[in-house]
């Protein structure tokens, strides 16, 4: 059987109770340390998940530890030089939503990660999710014509 693959969590806000439930989910992964800047969130997200490990500054985080993978759950104006640290780490990356504040951000992003021959990935699952794909089925479909006007509010009770 191969190793479990080691991560860290950048960012101990408002997705990352989320973000640690679906990681405690998936089999062949876990996340082994935790980083963010307020040390009261470190400390709640770390308690509530039994993580040990933490960091309050993420150049710290790359130099000790040793990780498969990194989930950025931060703000976007973080994202790049997060992203492009754990390029500098070849350490793939995953990026919470929205991605970058601008394309040329976007690009140094993309561009670091495959200089660095490492994977990058963004967060954005909701075009899998049933109701978009239902929505995307009957325009697909022509049932309804030619669009010319839409308005969609999404909302989730996935907690």
């Amino acid at each position: 059987m191969a190793a479990e693959l080691r991560g860290a969590l950048i960012g101990c806000g408002f997705f990352a109770v989320n973000q640690m439930h679906a990681w405690r989910d998936i089999a062949g992964a876990s996340i082994v340390a935790i980083c963010d800047r307020d040390s009261e969130r470190l400390r709640i997200v770390g308690d509530q998940f039994g993580i040990t490990r933490r960091y309050t500054d993420a150049a710290a985080l790359f130099a000790a530890e040793r990780l498969d993978f990194v989930d950025i759950a931060t703000t976007a104006p973080s994202h790049r030089p997060l992203v492009e640290m754990a390029a500098r780490h070849r350490v793939p990356a995953i990026c919470q939503k929205p991605f970058a504040p601008t394309l040329a951000d976007a690009k140094a992003m993309a561009k670091a990660c495959s200089d660095a021959g490492v994977p990058l990935m963004v967060h954005e699952n909701f075009r899998w999710q049933s109701p978009i794909q239902a929505v995307h089925a009957v325009l697909d479909s022509g049932d309804i014509g030619t669009p010319f006007f839409g308005r969609i509010s999404f909302r989730s009770a996935y907690d």
